[in-house]
């Protein structure tokens, strides 16, 4: 039998996985559910030391015999402040120890109860990790503390051994007697595994192998200087797997297999609902993506494997499948991966560009997405192209843009801020034409990027004001929050006509598609002498509501009766409520 306590069940089936059978224990309440546990599985040997101060070094005897990792576990309080010595003498001899330390409730703390002090921070400056288990209430719980597991364990032998803290907190210490201790067989837990340069060649050969038969989802993300061997080793992957290279306006990546997968995923909406869609792994490698499809990816636990590629190793669990940490670059990655032939098949590539294929743009009023696909389609060839976060960047990923454009935006974070300071400093050291499209947020937000003497007469910038930020009216709406415009959606009256002409700029403004084509003309030129403001004046609102019909545009007609019915359903439940 085993604690019911998730965060021991997985504790202990870590320990386990990780082959890790020698126990030093002392005695104590709070630990009683690990300690249980440990001792009613037969995998185990134990060990009982009374004084945790001699229970570490014994520790460390056990491991400089064994050659192997050792676990001590203590009660909470000022027992595990007794470790300390033994695990600095592991931390300067580099010895893989694991102390675990019980705790109560983080609640709790500086509260007066008894044996409770911050044990989180005890360590911190010997020990390679420390992490604190939650009390598990829902499958978030679960899946942090999975997570924190791993990350513990994995730093164990990460560049060097070395000690890492295990905290549990543990409501009831007592907890590992009658109903509190009735369970039969441990919980599965994820176990996720680190690759790097020096990892065996059979090993790296082992991962791809595994993905035969398999389909897969390479998500390639924000990059800019992609070399000409990489991109050959892309194309010889996309031969060599059943895989399509995903791929966003960010990538900057155009190669056989790439596929920029917006436009499919919007087509269907939910298109990752269906079985020929969802794949069985996933490898995200490069930068961020702007790619509105992860979002759906997130809803399927357990439905796929997660294969993540950065150098610095750290688990990144953002689909909560993580399976695979590959710590080396990008194209170190590639390189090892295109070695390889697994499945020569396409036919997961072939559903996504059918997908892309039956994609329709309709003809926009005058909005957003008109002077978006506009511009878009009318950049000089061989300019730059800045694009800013939230709304923009969203809509910009549906329209045509010749290859020879690189595209940018402040993706690391998704934020607001120094977007237009960004562009300023890289139109500020090249002679291309370099656009932006931002909106009036943004751009009021940071206004001062225009003040300064780096603004070059190659500069171009679009803004889209509509006086206030369109994503909360995309996604909440006025209907549904009344007081949207007053605080949360920023509802202003600025424009940008007197800071720009003050600042010697160019400006030019629309308010219809008449003016707008008037103007575009001349933005795109590059015979300018000055740096050019574009400031298109739209109604957010109304963009808004053209963004939803055009998201509605292109879905099945399967997807418009569920749509239909779904409508008529509410309509029939809003009148019963009324009789």
């Amino acid at each position: 039998m085993y604690s019911n306590i998730k965060s021991v069940q997985y504790l202990v089936a870590m320990l386990k996985k990780k082959e890790i059978k020698n126990i030093v224990i002392s005695p104590g309440n709070s630990h009683n559910a690990i300690v249980r546990s440990i001792e009613n599985d037969g995998y185990f040997k134990t060990y009982n030391i009374v004084d945790e101060r001699s229970a570490a070094f014994f520790a460390l005897g056990l491991i400089q015999e064994l050659n192997m990792p050792v676990a001590i576990i203590c009660t909470s309080g000022t027992a595990s402040t007794n470790y300390l010595t033994g695990v600095i003498e592991a931390s300067r001899r580099n010895l893989p120890l694991i102390v675990i330390t019980a705790d109560k409730n983080p609640y709790y703390l500086a509260q007066q109860e008894d044996q409770m002090i911050d044990q989180i921070n005890l360590f911190k400056t010997v020990v390679k990790i420390t992490v604190s288990l939650p009390i598990i209430k829902d499958y978030k719980d679960e899946w942090y503390c999975q997570r924190l597991l791993n990350e513990a364990f994995l730093e164990l032998n990460h560049h060097g051994c070395g000690p890492v803290q295990i905290n549990v907190p543990i409501e009831e210490g007592m907890l590992a007697i009658n109903e509190w201790f009735t369970t039969k067989t441990l919980s599965n837990i994820n176990i996720i595994d680190r690759v790097d340069v020096n990892s065996s060649e059979e090993t790296w050969k082992n991962k791809f192998m595994s993905l035969k038969n398999k389909t897969v989802l390479i998500i390639y993300g924000q990059d800019y200087y992609i070399n000409e061997k990489t991109i050959k080793n892309i194309e010889k992957i996309f031969k060599n797997y059943n895989c399509v290279i995903c791929v966003d306006k960010l990538s900057n990546l155009h190669c056989n297999g790439a596929l920029e997968l917006s436009r499919a995923s919007l087509l269907k909406k939910q298109s990752l609902t269906y079985g020929t869609i969802v794949p069985d792994v996933v490898i995200t490698l490069a930068g961020n993506v702007a790619w509105d499809g992860k979002f759906s990816l997130k809803g399927y636990k357990n439905k796929f494997e997660h294969w993540i590629v950065n150098g610095d190793g750290k688990v990144q669990d953002y689909y909560k499948n993580l399976s695979n940490i590959f710590e080396c670059t990008t194209e170190e990655f590639i390189e090892k991966m295109s070695s390889y032939e697994v499945d020569k098949d396409n036919s997961y590539y072939n559903v996504w560009k059918k997908l892309n294929d039956s994609f329709k743009i309709p003809k926009f009023e005058y909005s957003n997405l008109y002077v978006t696909e506009k511009l878009m389609n009318n950049i000089p060839k061989n300019s730059i192209l800045n694009l800013g976060n939230s709304t923009t960047i969203r809509i910009a990923e549906y329209f045509d843009l010749d290859e020879s454009i690189k595209v940018y935006c402040n993706r690391g974070v998704n934020g607001i801020d120094g977007c237009m300071s960004t562009f300023i400093g890289q139109s500020a050291v090249t002679n291309k034409l370099s656009f932006l499209i931002v909106g009036d947020l943004t751009f009021f937000y940071d206004m001062n990027a225009l003040w300064n003497r780096y603004v070059g007469k190659n500069v171009r910038i679009m803004l889209v004001n509509n006086e206030g930020a369109a994503l909360f009216h995309f996604n909440q709406g006025l209907k549904k929050y009344p007081t949207l415009n007053e605080n949360v959606a920023a509802e202003h009256t600025a424009t940008a006509k007197g800071w720009a002409e003050s600042r010697g700029m160019k400006y030019l403004c629309s308010h219809n598609k008449k003016e707008f084509d008037k103007a575009l003309k001349e933005f795109i030129s590059a015979d300018s002498d000055k740096p050019i403001i574009l400031e298109v004046f739209t109604k957010k609102e109304e963009d808004a509501r053209l963004q939803h019909m055009f998201f509605e545009y292109n879905l099945s007609e399967i997807d418009k009766i569920k749509m239909n019915a779904k409508k008529a359903i509410k309509s029939t439940a809003k009148k019963i409520i009324r009789r």
